[in-house]
């Protein structure tokens, strides 16, 4: 019985995604970690829309950020969620997404001591980490002067780094830019 559900769901699912219209956007932005430490994102987007008031989606952003006493970081995430526009041109927005963080030390040298009180120069460059995020958006969509529609978004961001030393880390950021439709399907 299960497997009846599964395959009628797939289905489903295959068929609305036949049916729908995708569109092909890409954009950027400001990328503040924790507001002060600034960074940007750019983004690669394909929007299936269902309806002309819902969507889903994908997004995968490259973003980098300057911690100027601590660190620096460069992101990879690909991020699924769901997009509410409203007749005004207002849209409400949410994201789950899973990527990967590499960071490396603001600083000219980095030293460890070793088991027997040694101490020696090693890399800035720490290993990456997991980032699993969420995110939260609300923003604006008008038509362009040449067509296409055009999204001007803001989005907080709450990501964690894992594991980072022992434990989790969680990071707070915000995002503010635009997104241009490229293409339609």
């Amino acid at each position: 019985m299960k497997k009846i559900y599964l395959l009628t769901l797939l289905f489903v699912g295959i068929t609305f995604s036949a049916f729908a219209q995708r569109n092909i956007n890409i954009g950027g932005g400001y990328f503040g970690h924790f507001a002060t430490h600034p960074g940007f994102v750019l983004e690669f987007e394909s929007e299936h829309m269902y309806t002309e008031k819902a969507s889903l989606p994908i997004r995968v952003d490259l973003g980098y950020y300057s911690h100027p006493r601590n660190q620096k970081g460069v992101f990879l995430d690909a991020n699924y969620g769901f997009r509410r526009y409203f007749k005004s041109g207002f849209f409400l927005e949410e994201s789950i997404g899973l990527g990967l963080l590499k960071t490396s030390l603001n600083t000219d040298a980095a030293y460890e001591v070793g088991d027997d009180g040694s101490v020696k120069e090693v890399s800035k460059g720490l290993p990456a980490d997991l980032m699993p995020s969420f995110t939260l958006g609300m923003g604006y969509k008008f038509e362009g002067l040449t067509g296409g529609n055009n999204l001007v978004w803001l989005r907080p961001k709450l990501s964690w780094q894992l594991p980072q030393k022992t434990t989790s880390v969680y990071h707070a950021a915000i995002q503010v830019g635009f997104t241009h439709t490229i293409g339609s399907k």
